[in-house]
């Protein structure tokens, strides 16, 4: 006869039981998947794009002359290179974004937003950000976002280190 341990504080270092910052990490990764998809869905229903358009749209429009190239943006979106590629693909073909080669690399290309691009971004992004707005800053008081704010920081500049 199997016996099930129902136990799970006995199945976890004690450091994992008793360690608040390992609390933190459950509901942190739970809630980042469940926001992500909302946000996702949302602006798939409103502005036929999905969150991953949107953020390659808005890195691009914050970009000098509105241009990255393609492994500066792969880096930003934490995208494989062939990831990268079928999203510039896909929205290049609703005219959103353009290729141009590097003219001092062969090999290197710039993903470039065009101007429907960033009239899609400035429609969906009137409505994204009441989302966001609905969804996220207003579940936060000013102390909850500072605090939050700066240990995602923290949290960024370790991974950092760990960037291949």
């Amino acid at each position: 006869m199997v016996t099930q341990n129902t136990s799970t504080h006995s199945t976890l270092p004690i450091d994992e039981v008793t360690d608040p910052r390992w609390a933190a990490w459950q509901p942190f990764i739970e809630t980042s998947v469940h926001l992500q998809t909302l946000l996702d869905e949302e602006l798939r229903a409103t502005s036929n794009m999905s969150l991953a358009d949107y953020h390659v749209l808005l890195l691009l429009a914050k970009a000098s002359d509105q241009r990255l190239r393609m492994n500066e943006l792969a880096r930003s979106m934490v995208f494989s290179s062939s990831r990268l590629s079928y999203q510039i693909d896909s929205l290049a073909k609703k005219g959103w974004v353009a290729r141009e080669a590097v003219p001092t690399d062969r090999r290197g290309s710039f993903a470039c937003l065009r101007p429907a691009g960033g009239g899609a971004l400035a429609e969906a992004g009137k409505i994204h950000l009441r989302s966001v707005k609905r969804l996220f800053v207003d579940a936060l008081d000013e102390e909850d976002g500072a605090s939050l704010a700066v240990a995602l920081r923290r949290i960024a500049t370790a991974l950092e280190k760990h960037d291949y």
